[in-house]
């Protein structure tokens, strides 16, 4: 019976040994199609994140785009005309997309190139780690359903792709590739996101080869590429850092830093990461430190290659701990105080986002932990110790992926899941009626915004004298604020959030609040607010656009032109002319 069961395990051993020697990232084309089928189904009816994707970070791709080749400096479209480099999109290689395609397609194609980037990028780091294509197809496979969002390029999916191009250089192999995979990096990703970062770990590897006198020029040179990328990219932000002139006075010359609890700040970024990079890394942190507590007891039995390895995965759990002890330390009371002492680009740069690389780097963590189960008939072993640390992941994954939601669109519809869609959103046809019913140029004109993103208006080419941006001149917040200074007066959320933030730079108010998204039918009354008409209409705002009734508009001298609404959009709009 015994002889019988080490016959299977052997079988088994082979038969996984077979398996993870095949070239299996050619099945990532297969699950990229499946991923992306429901896209190709709903069309217009996907579902996509909207905070900070469609209602911010997408509009910089289009403004650009629509600019492209004409030089401007100036895009008039938004807060009364913001400058180009208040406008920088997060992958300057995808804003062709935006120009030659329309924009849901463009999307679509930008995501699908972020998504293989992240998976085939994560396959070939995890095989160049441990060897393993079945491990490093599902890591690869987990890396590319988490929810992050795709306006912001490879700043988070592209992390293992330009770590395994810095492998390959260190290891002076497909060195034009390892370049290429570089130069995409660069073009696809922005400074100040993750490009300070990736720079920062490289040139601490530099010193490193420098002092110990190991030199390797490709390694050297796919360093000085990646940072003349950049140069390039964001010159005038280089030119501001050098020189300290900025082409006009930012907005976040005003933005107050508040300081957090450190050790409540630095555990809840260890277990959860924090915005825009979610890893759901807490549910297999337990199970990855026992696999690590079990290779320190097998240390002694170690060859010395496996306790290499062991180590560098107990350091690589270290340098994961110091990320959120670095976030604890940026985001203390006395970092918080001393930020806000400074001006200019310090006053706001956010030195904590190397915990953008958590994402990509608890799975490589997890390959790192694993390398020291290897040997004959241990195949099987590995893989097995790595599906129970992932299982925990797995629904939580999985419920969170915008492929789930969109299959759940697919079956359910909007009635039952409750998403908003892309072409509910954006309302493109609500935007014609209302463009209709003005009757004029939109270039002759503003709009303005209440209750409702100004977003949709934006993307169908209205100009808006609202508005959202993480960059626009701290002159115009002055004016605007003139319009909602009363407003700001009955509600002090809505002031702290305006003063001390400011890159929404909407109509709040004291019936709303700061809330922007009035979906149709929603009930909401506007009555006896405040705002200064004459100094919204010297920002040149001649329509309103309100997601609830102003019952008494004619006391604050508004000539209501209707409501509308169409069967697909999220919005019901009341239209205000301000004569």
């Amino acid at each position: 019976m015994r002889d019988k069961a080490i016959g299977v395990w052997k079988k088994v051993n082979q038969a996984c040994a077979f398996l993870d020697n095949l070239p299996l990232w050619l099945f990532g084309f297969l699950l990229l199609a499946i991923t992306f089928l429901p896209y190709l189904i709903l069309g217009e009816g996907s579902v996509f994140e909207i905070h900070d994707q469609l209602d911010e970070t997408l509009l910089t791709y289009v403004l650009n785009a629509r600019h492209m080749w004409t030089g401007d400096e100036i895009f008039p479209e938004l807060l009364g005309g913001i400058n180009k480099s208040g406008m920088q999109p997060s992958a300057v290689l995808f804003i062709p997309l935006y120009r030659y395609f329309n924009t849901f397609t463009a999307f679509v194609v930008q995501y699908a190139v972020v998504w293989a980037a992240g998976f085939f990028g994560m396959y070939f780091c995890t095989r160049e780690l441990t060897g393993s294509s079945i491990l490093s197809f599902v890591l690869g496979a987990f890396f590319c359903m988490l929810p992050i969002q795709p306006v912001y390029g490879l700043s988070i999916l592209g992390v293992p792709m330009l770590f395994f191009a810095w492998m390959c250089l260190e290891k002076r192999k497909h060195l034009i590739t390892a370049l290429l995979l570089v130069l995409l990096f660069g073009l696809t990703t922005h400074l100040v996101l993750i490009g300070y970062v990736v720079l920062s770990l490289w040139a601490l590897r530099l010193v490193w080869m420098i002092l110990k006198k190991k030199h390797n020029y490709w390694v050297y040179g796919g360093f000085a590429l990646l940072l003349c990328i950049y140069l390039a990219v964001n010159w005038s932000l280089f030119v501001q850092l050098l020189v300290g002139e900025a082409e006009y006075v930012s907005h976040r010359e005003e933005l107050v830093n508040y300081g957090q609890p450190f050790w409540e700040t630095v555990k809840e970024v260890f277990l959860n990461s924090a915005q825009h990079a979610p890893s759901y890394h807490k549910y297999m942190l337990i199970p990855l430190c026992v696999l690590l507590l079990w290779n320190g007891i097998c240390y002694r039995r170690m060859d010395r290659e496996k306790k290499r390895q062991f180590l560098q995965a107990v350091a690589g759990l270290m340098a994961l701990g110091a990320v959120a002890l670095l976030y604890g330390v940026c985001k203390s009371q006395p970092v918080a105080d001393f930020k806000n002492s400074l001006s200019g680009f310090l006053r706001y740069f956010q030195l904590e986002r190397y915990y953008w690389l958590y994402p990509s780097c608890w799975l490589l963590e997890l390959a790192l932990a694993l390398r020291p189960l290897t040997g004959k008939n241990k195949t099987f072993l590995r893989l097995a110790v790595a599906a129970l640390i992932l299982l925990p992941m797995f629904q939580p994954v999985k419920i969170n992926s915008s492929f789930y939601r969109n299959v759940n669109q697919i079956n359910n519809g909007s009635g039952v899941t409750g998403y908003v869609t892309w072409e509910s959103y954006y309302a493109e046809d609500l935007m014609q009626q209302l463009e209709d019913a003005i009757g004029r140029n939109m270039e002759e004109y503003r709009v303005a915004h209440l209750g409702v993103s100004p977003a949709p208006s934006l993307m169908h080419g209205f100009y808006t004298a609202d508005g959202y941006s993480n960059n626009y001149p701290l002159e115009y917040k002055h004016r605007f604020r003139q319009v909602i200074a009363e407003e700001l007066r009955k509600n002090e959320g809505a002031r702290l959030y305006f003063d001390e933030w400011g890159s929404r730079c909407y109509l709040f108010n004291s019936v709303t609040g700061t809330y922007w998204n009035l979906e149709k039918g929603s009930g909401v009354v506007y009555e006896n607010l405040d705002f200064d008409m004459e100094a919204l209409k010297a920002l040149g705002c001649e329509y309103l656009f309100s997601g609830g009734e102003i019952v008494d508009a004619e006391r604050m001298g508004l000539e209501s032109m209707g409501y509308y609404e169409t069967e697909t959009s999220f919005w019901g709009i009341w239209l205000y002319r301000i004569p």
